[in-house]
């Protein structure tokens, strides 16, 4: 099995090459976003020290780049539209599987859709040089620390660990997509009731108090048993989460920011109708 060759490269030395190259990307990955959050944060869609996307995304770099090693400046604009390419792919399975995306550029300047943004296609260019001038050679390195039959046996190891890692990983991840569709349909629910009571409040707003300032609401609650028993339900779902999810939630901002996307769009939602409701007045009048 390790000597089958595949573009020229027996399976031994690509297992190996994906590993390295995910689990420096977890390393940096993780260091960065603790300094940004100012408290450890454990990045990685597995709970295990992987980032596999690094070790998918350098594998391809590489494989289909490296006839254009010596050449640095085909090195950048092929890997700049390669790895865009591969981000903006990455970002359509999740949108199909998970409902959202696990990265948001919408704060960046020259972004698309929050998918993509300059900076990052920029930065793959340089990240391309890089690989060729100076990772791949480390990880070379780090291949030749250790003998042949001890990496035999750790790749089967991490093999085996990533598959159940990854499968525990995605029911974890769906499980807290659907918690979060759950929680917003309460608040739908929510505004409806407090609609009907004339009290109108955008979805926002009551996530915010919902989440924030549960004593702001009581008057409301016991006023209204309906709304008593959605804010409880709501406090319920957002506070036992499953297990599996917990990760996600402690790692992801996409997970966070999820929420101000459904809003941002439910309230232009909101506003269209309520623009289309003034237009047929004035008209009315």
């Amino acid at each position: 099995m390790w000597e089958i060759q595949i573009l020229g490269t027996d399976v031994y030395h690509i297992v190996q090459w994906f590993f390295i190259y995910s689990i420096l990307g977890w390393v940096v990955e993780s260091i960065y976003m603790s300094f940004c959050n100012k408290k450890w944060t454990n990045r990685g869609f597995i709970h295990g020290p992987i980032c596999p996307i690094y070790g998918v995304g350098a594998l391809t770099v590489y494989f289909i780049l490296k006839p254009f090693s010596h050449n640095y400046i085909i090195l950048y604009f092929c890997g700049t539209i390669l790895a865009t390419t591969l981000e903006y792919i990455t970002a359509i399975i999740m949108q199909k599987i998970f409902g959202c995306i696990w990265w948001d550029y919408n704060d960046k300047p020259f972004n698309y859709k929050g998918i993509l943004c300059l900076e990052s296609s920029i930065a793959w260019g340089f990240y391309t040089i890089f690989l060729f001038a100076f990772l791949h050679k480390w990880a070379n390195m780090i291949l030749g620390l250790y003998s042949r039959r001890t990496g035999e046996v750790l790749a089967t190891i991490l093999i085996v660990y990533y598959i159940a890692d990854f499968i525990i990983s995605l029911i974890g991840a769906i499980d807290l997509n659907e918690k979060l569709k759950k929680l917003s349909s309460i608040i739908d629910e929510i505004q409806q009731h407090l609609h009907y009571r004339n009290i109108h409040l955008n979805k926002e707003v009551i996530r915010e108090k919902l989440d924030n300032e549960p004593k702001e609401n009581e008057k409301i609650q016991l006023e209204d048993k309906n709304l008593k028993k959605l804010s409880e339900q709501y406090t319920k779902e957002r506070s036992h989460n499953f297990f599996l999810s917990k990760h996600f939630i402690k790692s992801y901002q996409a997970f966070r920011v999820w929420g101000r996307k459904e809003m941002e769009k439910e309230n232009c939602q909101e506003e269209e109708v309520v623009k289309a409701e003034m237009e047929v007045k004035e008209r009315n009048s």
